[in-house]
């Protein structure tokens, strides 16, 4: 089996199991590889923020990095997105298995933001629905 390689260093990523979701790290640069829709998923849950070794310092000398860098697990093109709710989060995510990178640190940062919908619909709801 190839090994999976890392779209910012070209390190090897590691396989690595929480809760039952698989994702990669990079053994060099601690970069995350999540398949489509698993990082949403482990930010909800608790303690997971342990994957995410970033060291800020790599981070920035990796979020800089902006040459098209191709998915490590299709190949197809990745592109640069910024998070709506977190203005200070570049990562990348593949056009085509829509898979997301995040650099060292930066799923930290996203599960530290995260506020689940229900939470946010129900103080909208609150607000909606004033006492008489």
């Amino acid at each position: 089996m190839k090994a999976t390689i890392c779209p910012k260093c070209n390190s090897t990523l590691e396989s690595l199991i929480f809760d039952n979701i698989e994702i990669d790290r990079c053994r060099q640069c601690a970069g995350l590889w999540f398949d489509s829709l698993e990082a949403e998923k482990l930010k909800a849950i608790q303690g997971s923020e342990t994957l995410d070794l970033g060291d800020p310092a790599v981070n920035s000398r990796f979020d800089r990095v902006l040459q098209e860098i191709k998915c490590p697990k299709c190949r197809g093109k990745m592109l640069r997105m910024l998070d709506i709710d977190l203005y200070t989060i570049w990562y990348e995510k593949c056009t085509k298995c829509h898979g997301v990178w995040l650099d060292a640190g930066e799923f930290k940062r996203y599960k530290q933001n995260f506020r689940p919908r229900g939470a946010i619909n129900r103080t909208l709801s609150a607000f909606r629905h004033k006492s008489p």
